[in-house]
């Protein structure tokens, strides 16, 4: 009974890797191992399987971990172009809210001054940067009112001096006569109101309007500095003829008329060169006109209406 309580179920009878097979193989392995390692020295590694990739470089180098250090003044540059953003950004939308509260507010027509039939306001309607060029633009209109008022009273104190040379006096005077009041009206509405819109709005199809009849009212303004006969041009072919022949009243009023076109002639054109070129500097092109102008048209009742009839009429017809 007692000899078999003396082993136990739980011991292990036998240690397998006491084997004297597996000890001896064991022991071989770790010995070729060995030889192996003496055998093949470091620098034989390149012929290996391992691919070599030859760099110069040091890896511990600090000119390959560092960044390119950049100038101080690049960050301050950025920063002055990001606050100058912000200051346009602010007059802007200051400009835009004044323009906002203006509109609100109830205006009555002010213009012209002896019967108001529109409003104009160049400080309250125009940007404060063109204020200047569309001021010396109403100042060439007003130029223009003065020398057809002074070619007017030129031509008509030649009718009454009854020169012997001018024998086109009366035609020059009916034809003065019918200018000072046509050219005031279209001259404002064809150009000077143009303009004014354009630069109020900053819209393409007004300053095209602008350029197409302040072009032929420049051209208009030196035809009428020659002085032709019979065209009611008070000019420089008139004044010489008055000049020669002793008429010095009315040759001194044809010579301030000239130098009234001339000068209005020479001022025009500056200012049209001005307009010009805020023209193209704020990229405005003829399509960009042309699209502002059939939205304008298609905006209009009048020419809905118009179109709706042309419309109608065409299908009557048909029927």
């Amino acid at each position: 009974m007692s000899n078999k309580i003396e082993t136990s179920p739980f011991e292990d009878p036998s240690n397998p890797f006491q084997d004297p097979s597996i000890t001896s193989a064991l022991n071989s392995t770790r010995t070729v191992q060995e030889a192996a390692d003496e055998d093949v020295p470091l620098n034989d590694f390149n012929a290996t399987s391992f691919h070599h990739v030859s760099d110069n470089r040091d890896p511990f180098s600090s000119s390959q971990t560092t960044l390119p250090a950049q100038p101080a003044n690049d960050y301050s540059q950025r920063e002055e172009a990001l606050r100058q953003k912000e200051r346009e950004l602010a007059d802007r939308e200051r400009d835009l809210e004044q323009r906002q509260r203006q509109t609100l507010q109830r205006r009555d027509n002010n213009f012209p001054p002896c019967f108001p039939i529109l409003y104009l306001n160049i400080v309250d309607e125009i940007p404060m940067q063109h204020q200047t060029t569309v001021l010396w633009l109403y100042r060439e209109w007003l130029l223009f009112l003065v020398t057809l008022v002074m070619n007017f009273f030129a031509c008509l104190w030649i009718l009454f001096s009854h020169p012997a040379s001018v024998t086109s006096a009366p035609t020059n005077m009916g034809v003065a006569l019918t200018e000072l009041f046509t050219h005031t009206l279209a001259s404002f509405f064809l150009w000077y109101r143009p303009v004014y819109n354009a630069y109020m709005k900053d819209n393409s199809m007004y300053f095209f309007f602008f350029f197409i009849f302040n072009g032929f009212h420049i051209l208009y303004t030196f035809y009428m500095a020659v002085g032709i006969p019979s065209t009611g041009g008070a000019g420089l072919i008139l004044l010489v003829t008055l000049f020669s022949e002793h008429y010095i009243g009315p040759a001194v009023l044809t010579l301030l008329a000239t130098i009234c076109w001339l000068s209005m002639g020479i001022l025009a054109v500056i200012l049209y060169k001005k307009t010009y070129d805020h023209y193209k500097a704020a990229g405005h092109t003829f399509n960009e006109a042309k699209s502002e102008a059939y939205s304008h048209m298609g905006r209009s009742t009048v020419v809905r209406e118009a179109a709706v009839n042309a419309a109608w009429n065409s299908a009557t017809n048909r029927r």
